[in-house]
């Protein structure tokens, strides 16, 4: 069988990982990424395989691009037959240039087979990535459940109000407050400060230190949002140096965001901008850096020459500074959400920020896409308002909270408006993401396939249970849901199944409502409960049914 049929990756802000599928009749399929970040449209992984492989069927293989950068990305049929692909980066006219004796590098393509499907190329690239890519280093304590006060706040920093959203963190017990975007020296909007590294003083008079004391006397750590790469003309950084940005002679270099690019390859910004940094950290016990990048590259030109290559070797060598300086604070990759995620960038990051939108409805599809060769714990995923930031649809907060618990698990939002039983249900929710993030953060993701094309099933399993997840993103096709039929457990397994979120009253929806889908626990084998499935209580759009299956011992 001709493996010809391809799923690549497409996608926009707050709509990344997107899998687009097509067969690969004759000729060439290619796509390049000229943003300087790996992209929110053309990232540089792919999949080619058996037509119609599925999640768990089908000859497969996988190929990760671990390049943060430009890149290019092609798969072709050959005159014999024979399908090929190729991934490297791409160059901008003259980058590359090599004198006699000079080498140069490329970055390295990671390929995985698999001949069960999808799953079987997380299987072999997961258990990599947490243990080559990261070097173990995520093992070694649990993912702190986080709080983030960017759509708390946005840029309005009042060290009451934050001090007030602190406290009620600490009370549905996150573990890492993150004083996003605002804090530093002018930065009221988009505009003005970026390169200006230093603490408000019209909004921290006393610096950063009351707030960090606070955070910390909660028994939380702290986290602080930076975007180190990049400075606005209203900032005493540009002002001083107007010439420190990639740019292009004689040509006028559009702003992006209201900022522009530094350019790190010059080593006196690059040391001004470590200085800044280093400073920042020691003077203060920061645990987390959530590190954003807002812009493409455009005109990305340093001294007459092209740079966009090495502007990415100078921001890989600035996070290796930062990092061997500050060897205990841990960074996040964010790029305007998803836009820079790549095994590279993960060898020097903690977290990728998977996207701005935490709209569950979106966040299903984009964390699945995601999911294929990233896992689970390097997933930022947050708990956000009922009605979200990016799209304005309302999500239940079980919906919301129960999305982001298979993720590194965080909350984005103004709690203080949250209603007493929605901060009871986050409470409730976060104790359970915390009970079960040992499976969570190193189980094994098997996707799962259901019949309704309005749904998104996942499950993540190990030798101890599993959690096993069915969204129903839009309506229904069947009055009565088919059952979850979960593949990936021990047959031999016997197991007590429980579903976590019953509906209230139990058998809404049913005349006689099956005694799991109320609530009640049953025991079964592995073999049994795939054959059979779970029975699933009746789900409306944006409903969700979480199980847990505990592990009792073996019928062997």
């Amino acid at each position: 069988m001709a493996n010809d049929e391809m799923m690549v990756f497409d996608g926009r802000w707050g709509r990344e990982f997107q899998c687009v599928r097509a067969r690969l009749a004759t000729g060439l399929w290619l796509k390049e990424n000229r943003t300087g970040r790996t992209s929110h449209h053309a990232p540089p992984f792919a999949v080619v395989g058996s037509p119609g492989f599925s999640d768990g069927a089908g000859e497969v293989v996988g190929l990760h691009l671990a390049w943060s950068g430009n890149h290019r990305l092609l798969i072709e049929r050959l005159r014999d037959g024979r399908i090929q692909a190729q991934a490297g980066e791409l160059f901008l006219p003259g980058e590359m240039v090599l004198g006699p004796g000079e080498a140069y590098e490329t970055p390295f393509l990671y390929a995985a087979r698999s001949r069960t499907g999808l799953n079987g190329l997380s299987d072999r690239f997961h258990p990599f990535v947490r243990d080559r890519i990261l070097g173990g280093r995520l093992k070694a304590r649990p993912r702190p459940v986080h709080f983030n006060t960017w759509e708390a706040v946005y840029f309005r920093h009042d060290l009451d109000e934050l001090k007030a959203l602190a406290d009620i963190a600490a009370d549905v017990c996150a573990e890492c407050f993150v004083l996003d975007d605002g804090w530093f020296e002018g930065r009221d909007d988009d505009t003005s400060s970026l390169g200006d590294w230093r603490a408000d003083r019209r909004k921290y008079p006393d610096g950063l230190s009351p707030l960090i004391d606070h955070v910390r006397g909660l028994g939380l750590e702290f986290g602080l949002w930076v975007e180190p790469e990049m400075a606005n003309t209203r900032s005493s950084l540009l002002r001083a140096h107007p010439d420190w940005t990639l740019h292009e002679e004689g040509r006028s270099q559009p702003l992006g965001r209201g900022q522009y690019v530094l350019d790190l390859t010059r080593p006196e910004v690059a040391d001004n901008i470590f200085t800044q940094l280093d400073a920042l950290l020691a003077a203060h016990p920061i645990d987390y850096l959530k590190w954003d990048m807002n812009r493409d590259l455009t005109h990305a030109a340093s001294g007459g020459r092209p740079a966009a290559h090495r502007q990415m070797l100078a921001l890989y060598a600035l996070i290796d500074r930062v990092r061997a300086a500050h060897p205990r604070v841990e960074i996040e990759s964010c790029a305007s959400g998803g836009g820079r995620a790549d095994f590279e960038i993960l060898k020097r990051a903690d977290r990728i920020w998977t996207s701005d939108c935490n709209d569950p409805i979106e966040r299903q599809t984009i964390q699945r896409g995601f999911s294929i060769f990233f896992p689970p714990e390097v997933m930022g995923a947050h708990v956000a308002a009922a009605a979200d930031h990016t799209t304005g649809r309302r999500a239940s907060l079980d919906l919301r909270a129960l999305t982001a618990l298979f993720g590194h698990l965080g909350i984005e939002a103004d709690v203080r408006l949250f209603s007493a039983g929605d901060l009871a249900a986050l409470w409730t929710w976060i104790g359970v993401h915390k009970t079960h993030r040992t499976l969570l953060h190193s189980g094994r993701t098997v996707r799962q396939t259901y019949g309704d094309p309005g749904a998104v099933a996942t499950m993540v399993v190990d030798a101890a249970g599993a959690l096993a997840s069915l969204a129903q993103l839009a309506t229904p096709v069947h009055a009565s849901p088919p059952p979850l039929r979960p593949v990936g457990l021990d047959p031999c397994g016997l197991y007590r199944v429980r579903l976590l979120n019953p509906p209230r009253p139990p058998g809404r929806g049913m005349k006689r409502a099956p005694a799991l889908a109320s609530g009640a626990a049953v025991q079964a084998t592995g073999r049994i409960i795939e054959a059979i499935g779970l029975p699933l209580p009746i789900l409306r759009a944006g409903g969700i049914a979480v199980f847990h299956l505990e592990r009792l011992g073996s019928t062997e």
